[in-house]
Formats: C-alpha cells, sequence, structure tokens
C-alpha cells in the first residue's frame, strides 16, 4: 500500500519564507547589507495577507504579475493587499525597462486586446495601415506585429481590466537567498520537499556556521554567483550577435580586473573559474589578446592550459616556453603539472624513437591487451569483470565510490558531525570548505591523527563502526549500496604500506586539501586475491583516457598500488551464435509505436540453426504509409498474437546470442521497448550491420540494406517484410565476420 500523501499547511510558503529570513537574520547579521537588512525590516511590518502574497509571487516565474492571476481563497481582495505592497516598496506600477517581461507574460487573448486597442489609436491618428491583424494568428506572429507599432504600450496598458504590478528589490532579496543557500535560487522548494518527506535534513547536526564573517567577502562572492548565469547569457546573445563580441568581453574584462583577489580559496576558485568561462568566449570569437587577458586572470588549471597554448598560437615561443617551464616547477595540481609535461615535451623537448610521446601515450602504449568475448560489446567493464573472475579474482566495479566512501566514512566526524563543521544550512550534505583546501586547514591535526590510525590493527573495526552507524545518511559524498563493507575491508587490510604508513593515507590526504581534483578519474575496476590489490582503468576500443585519469593512476602508482591502464580487443568466436532480426513496426518511435511483425534468423558458424517469424497484433490501426511500405495491413494482423503472446518464446530464441540487425539501434529499441511494457528487463549484446559494412567495407555510395544487397549479389526478394530482410541480413554478417579476426593478444 501506498504510503498516505503529506498535506501542507495552507500557509506553508509563507513558513518556509520566514524560516530562511529568520535563519539569515540570526546567522548573518555582519554580513547584511543596508538594502537586504531593510528588506528584513520592511517584511516584518507587513500585513499577513501582504505577506502571503508577496511570498506567492516570489515563488513564480517572472516579476510582472496580473492581479486577476493573483487570486487566493487565504489572502482574499487582491486590490487592497498589492496597494500595501506597493506603498512598502514591495511592488511597483509597469515602466518601459519591465516590458520584455511583460510581453512574455501575456496570454493570446491579452495580447489581442491590447493589439485592437493599439488598432483603434493608430486609427485615430491615421496610421491604421501600419497594422494588418487576425485572430487566427498565433501568439509569435501577433507579438512580432505588436513590437513593430509605434503606439505608447504602458498607456494602452492601463487602458485593460487587469491591473499589472511588478515586482522590487529583487537584489536584495537575491542577497538574502544567497547567504542562504550560497547560490541564488528561484524559489524555496527544497523546504517544501523536506516537508513532503522527499528530501532528507538535519541528519548530521544542528548547530550550522555562517559561510561568510565578513561583509567584502560575502559581497564579493554574491557578484561571482551573479556572473554565471550572465556569462551563460552573454554567450547566447553572441551567437545571436557576433559583431558584438569584442565590445562586450572588453566590457567584461574590465569588470573581472576589479574584482579583488580573495584570500578565501573558494572564492578563488570561483573568480577563477569565471574569468576562464569568459576566456573561452573569448577564443570562440578568435580574440586572442583578450582571452588571453582573462586567462592571466585566471588561477591554475584549466585556464593555465589554455594560456599556455594560445602563447604558442600566437607566435610567442620564449613566453610558452618560460610559462611550461613555470608550471612545471610549481603546478597547482596534477593535471596541470600533467599538461605542462607533455606539451613541454611535444614541443621543445627531446623526441622517443623518432616521435615526441606524451606519458600518456607512454602508458598506454605500454599498457597490455586484453582479449574479451564480444558478448561485452557496450559492456567493456563487465566483461574485464568475468575475465578475472574466471581467473580467481574477486573483483568490484569501484571507480570514485570506492575511495569517496573509504574518505567519507573515515573522516564522517570532521565531514558533517563536528561543531566547526562547514554545513551552512539544514539542506547542505557536504562541508562547502572541501573544494579549495579550506577543510583541510581547518582539521590538519585531528586528519592527520585518523590518518596514521589506517595503518592501526583495529582499523577495520573502526571502519565497520563507523558504516554501521551511518548507513543509508544522505550524503553529496558517496552512494550506499549493500556490498561496500566487502570493498572496503580488503582495501583497508591489504593496502600497502610505506615505514608503517599506509598509502591510503597519502590518497585521503590529496581528497581532504583538494577534494575537487582528487575525487574523481580513479580507475574502473578493483581487484584481490591472496592478499594483493589491483586497479585497473578499462580501454575498450574508442575509448579515451582523460587526462584526470591519468593523474589518479599516477597518484595510486606513487602511493604504492598496483595501478594500470588495461586495453581491450573484442574476441570473434568462430562458433558465437547470433540472431539476426528485423521488426516491421507501425512508425518511427520505440516508445510509442507498436511492433507488426518479427523475422529473426538464428546463425552459428555461417550456418542458419532456426528462424523465427510471426506477424503481431499491435492493437491499433496501421497507418496506410506503413500497409504501402510493407503490405501489411490491419486486417492481416486482426487475429495475430500480441506481443504478450509471444514475448517468452522470443525470449527463449534470443538466450545467449548477439542481437544482429541492419540499423540495429532501431530494432533493438523497438524489441526493448516491447518487453518493457510487460515489465520484463531486455539486454542483449548487439552488432549492428550498418555501422560493421562501413567499417570493413568502406567507401561504398550507400550502405541501405537494398543497396547493399543489389552491391554484393545478396538476394533480398521482399524487401521490408521482417523475415526476408533478416534473412539478407544473415548475408551481410557472413561478409563482417570473414573481415574481423581474431588479434594476436598479450596473455598475462
Amino acid at each position: 500500500m501506498a504510503a498516505p500523501r503529506t498535506e501542507l499547511d495552507s500557509g506553508y510558503y509563507l513558513q518556509h519564507f520566514n524560516e530562511l529570513l529568520q535563519f539569515v537574520a540570526a546567522h548573518y547579521q555582519e554580513v547584511l547589507t543596508a538594502d537586504s537588512r531593510a528588506l528584513l525590516q520592511d517584511f516584518a511590518t507587513l500585513s499577513t495577507a501582504a505577506q502571503q502574497l508577496l511570498v506567492r509571487m516570489l515563488n513564480r516565474k517572472g516579476s510582472v504579475f496580473a492581479d486577476t492571476e493573483l487570486s487566493y481563497s487565504e489572502i482574499g481582495p487582491t486590490a487592497p493587499v498589492l496597494d500595501e505592497l506597493t506603498g512598502a516598496g514591495f511592488t511597483a506600477p509597469l515602466t518601459e525597462a519591465d516590458l520584455a517581461d511583460f510581453w512574455l507574460r501575456l496570454s493570446k487573448d491579452t495580447l489581442w486586446q491590447l493589439l485592437q486597442l493599439a488598432q483603434t489609436e493608430l486609427a485615430e491618428t491615421g496610421l491604421a495601415d501600419t497594422i494588418s491583424i487576425k485572430k487566427s494568428q498565433t501568439k509569435p506572429q501577433l507579438l512580432g506585429t505588436a513590437l513593430k507599432l509605434p503606439v505608447n504600450w504602458l498607456a494602452l496598458t492601463a487602458q485593460l481590466p487587469q491591473r499589472y504590478v511588478v515586482l522590487q528589490r529583487q537584489d536584495a532579496l537575491n542577497y538574502i537567498y544567497f547567504l542562504y543557500f550560497g547560490r541564488i535560487e528561484a524559489n524555496l522548494s527544497l523546504f517544501t520537499l523536506r516537508d513532503l518527506g522527499i528530501r532528507q535534513t538535519g541528519q548530521f547536526k544542528q548547530q550550522f556556521t555562517p559561510r561568510f564573517t565578513q561583509a567584502p567577502q560575502a559581497l564579493l562572492a554574491y557578484q561571482l554567483a551573479k556572473a554565471k548565469p550572465a556569462i551563460i547569457e552573454l554567450g547566447k546573445q553572441l551567437k545571436k550577435q557576433p559583431d558584438n563580441a569584442a565590445g562586450q568581453l572588453s566590457q567584461w574584462l574590465n569588470t573581472v580586473t576589479q574584482w579583488p583577489l580573495p584570500d578565501d580559496n573558494v572564492l578563488l576558485l570561483k573568480r577563477s573559474d569565471r574569468c576562464y568561462q569568459l576566456g573561452k568566449l573569448a577564443e570562440q570569437y578568435k580574440l586572442n589578446d583578450i582571452a588571453i587577458a582573462f586567462y592571466q586572470q585566471s588561477n591554475g588549471f584549466p585556464a593555465s592550459e589554455r594560456l599556455a597554448r594560445l602563447y604558442a598560437q600566437t607566435g610567442d615561443e620564449q613566453r610558452c616556453q618560460q610559462y611550461l617551464q613555470q608550471l612545471l616547477d610549481d603546478p597547482s595540481c596534477d593535471e596541470e603539472w600533467l599538461f605542462a609535461e607533455d606539451f613541454y615535451r611535444r614541443k621543445f623537448g627531446e623526441t622517443i624513437s623518432g616521435r615526441k610521446r606524451s606519458q600518456l601515450t607512454q602508458l598506454l602504449h605500454d599498457a597490455p591487451l586484453i582479449g574479451i568475448d564480444e558478448l561485452y560489446l557496450g559492456k567493456a567493464e563487465q566483461g574485464l569483470m568475468a575475465h578475472y573472475a574466471a581467473q580467481g579474482y574477486t573483483v568490484f566495479h569501484a571507480e570514485n565510490n570506492l575511495w569517496l566512501a573509504l574518505f567519507g566514512l573515515w573522516l564522517w566526524h570532521e565531514l558533517f558531525e563536528h561543531n566547526n563543521s562547514a554545513l551552512h544550512n539544514p539542506f547542505e550534505r557536504r562541508p562547502r570548505n572541501l573544494a579549495a583546501g579550506g577543510f583541510y586547514q581547518q582539521f590538519a591535526s585531528e586528519i592527520e591523527q585518523k590518518l596514521n590510525q589506517l595503518a592501526a590493527p583495529g582499523a577495520a573495526s573502526t571502519l565497520l563502526s563507523a558504516l554501521t552507524a551511518h548507513y543509508g545518511k544522505a550524503n553529496s559524498l558517496f552512494y550506499w549500496h549493500t556490498d561496500l563493507a566487502e570493498q572496503l575491508l580488503p582495501l583497508l587490510q591489504y593496502a600497502p604500506k610505506v615505514e608503517g604508513v599506509s598509502s591510503l593515507a597519502t590518497i585521503l590526504r590529496a581528497m581532504a586539501q583538494d577534494f575537487s581534483r582528487h575525487s574523481s578519474g580513479y580507475p574502473d575496476l578493483f581487484l584481490c586475491k591472496d592478499n594483493q590489490l589491483q586497479f585497473i582503468e578499462v580501454k575498450a576500443p574508442g575509448d579515451k583516457i582523460q587526462r584526470h585519469q591519468l593523474a589518479r593512476l599516477l597518484a595510486l602508482q606513487n602511493a604504492g598500488f598496483n595501478a594500470r591502464i588495461e586495453k581491450l580487443q573484442w574476441i570473434v568466436d568462430p562458433n558465437r551464435l547470433y540472431v539476426v532480426l528485423d521488426v516491421e513496426t507501425t512508425g518511427g518511435k520505440a516508445g510509442t509505436d507498436r511492433v507488426i511483425e518479427i523475422g529473426a534468423v538464428k546463425v552459428q558458424a555461417g550456418e542458419v540453426l532456426d528462424t523465427f517469424s510471426t506477424l503481431l497484433n499491435p492493437g491499433r490501426y496501421i497507418p496506410s504509409f506503413i500497409s504501402r511500405l510493407t503490405g501489411i495491413n490491419s486486417a492481416m494482423v486482426a487475429d495475430a498474437p500480441t506481443f504478450a503472446d509471444i514475448a517468452e518464446q522470443l525470449s527463449a530464441f534470443l538466450q545467449g546470442a548477439v542481437f544482429v540487425a541492419h540499423n540495429a539501434k532501431f530494432d533493438y529499441g523497438f524489441i526493448r521497448a516491447e518487453f518493457a511494457r510487460l515489465e520484463q528487463p531486455f539486454d542483449m549484446p548487439q552488432l549492428c550491420t550498418v555501422v560493421n559494412m562501413r567499417r570493413y567495407y568502406p567507401g561504398l555510395q550507400s550502405y541501405s540494406l537494398g543497396k547493399l544487397c543489389e552491391e554484393f549479389d545478396i538476394k533480398l526478394n521482399n524487401h521490408h517484410r521482417a523475415l526476408d530482410d533478416a534473412t539478407a541480413t544473415v548475408e551481410l554478417l557472413k561478409l563482417i565476420n570473414a573481415r574481423r579476426c581474431t588479434p594476436q593478444l598479450a596473455t598475462k
């Protein structure tokens, strides 16, 4: 039985707003601006009805409202309440500056009324022929007409039966929101989700520290927060008006240079990110000098990479070399050092075997090649897991969560429960100072003491106690799963030690010092056998290894772990079982259209073992264009089975095979959708003959089934009937397999 739905009090939105205001007043008096302090005081003097209406408006989109859309039973008549809000400075009549938002708020009916008023006014001035409107026109068409008319829209708006008002003091309110959330929130939906039981809060502690204690720091943070959406909007504007790029970006450069360099690391990172985003915009419009100036204002990676590349691109080789050497001597992070080492070597360094090879290229070159059955196509990690499980390894798909869980559990108290931990409101699940190293600076002695305990005899018991005490608590660091202990205990027990200190300490210390750079990129797989640990980054054909993944691999190697890349090569088993399948459907969308025919051919070693073919009743009319294409009409499928009738038989036919189709995404998507309607999972390895014919037989004019059959003299009698198309596709599969070969593999 479903849990009863939580009912909220009719004034819940005002309760939430008051809760936020009281929290801010209690924690942020020192950093409130004069405007935000005045807003708090003025709001408190409003009547309950005025408070309710204002908060209703604040929780809706836009800043322009008609009184006709502000009717609420708990508030009563709207007019006197709006008068009170206007008198207190919270709302105001429309002005010219508000018209852009006003147009967005209009319904088509109201827009039509305005245009009729405009038509009357223009007729009185002899300009009636400047307007031509029809009620059948769309709202965008009517709006386009309105925006071209030479009329006083404010005066005409005053003639409408409804009254329009505009929210005021938005900046002061946004600043209050920012102090509470750490970002500019559009509404208080988090409070509602909490009261409905959807969002958990208050699991860690009930004492919260203010995120800012000094006004200049808070104001800069707010300015940087506002800059983020403004930069995104700038990018959209420049796409429409690229000629304005130089002027607009130059104005932003003047603004950026006035931003102070903060002592706070979190703010420094945000300032750097804004400059980096502006630099990328400048590069996009070939404004290299402006881009360089933005990147110079940024701090660290990845702006440093773009700066070095621009120095090289603009021909300043000496400056580029000096800058790269500076990065190598004092890198801000592992990724920056890896970039600088790679770029310096390729541009200025020695050659290796006749060509310049980066550290990443060398690591990939040295990686062993592992053969994995093509049954795991699209599931590379699972394939390699099966490969090592067959050799007696205990194998986990770990990635980042393994390390994040160890970090979170080992330092749980400092992260979440210490009186001075950097949680700033009940909704936060991750200390805000993690991202920029403030966490380590704040708790350095406690962290180092705990890191030393990783090698202690009772470390496993300590970890299990933390896991038991906190299991299931919502947090933004890691996710809980049932075999977490099974993964963490061998990691803790068998991690290498250097002079009695666990190598885990090196990894966790780096995460504590710079969480944003050391919390991702960890290898895919975690292996354990004979008390030995291994970590493997899986590289399937076509995969790319990112620089931060390389950085984590090298960090693990330097800490003493066996960590490496392994490259996969798909093995083509000559005895592999394939089912070549084709569907005919009522249309092209698997989510809404249905299958009307299935044809499938089971093939092994080039020999046909069995076939499966049936018409299906889709439970709907078959469109005439589909009947013309396939020859299948509604009368033909009237007595045919439904998919539910044949699902079990089809599932058995497909068992243990590779799913093959010409444009497999289409056919596989329809079969999966049909099983999904029966609430049955469907998951098979796939091979697409379109993709593979392009790969192994390149240069053909067309890769449609019909054209390929003509090209290779393949019999295709009834094109667009499922079994005939599937039978022809079998011949394409034979051609593909003739050109695929089992690679020479390095074995371990």
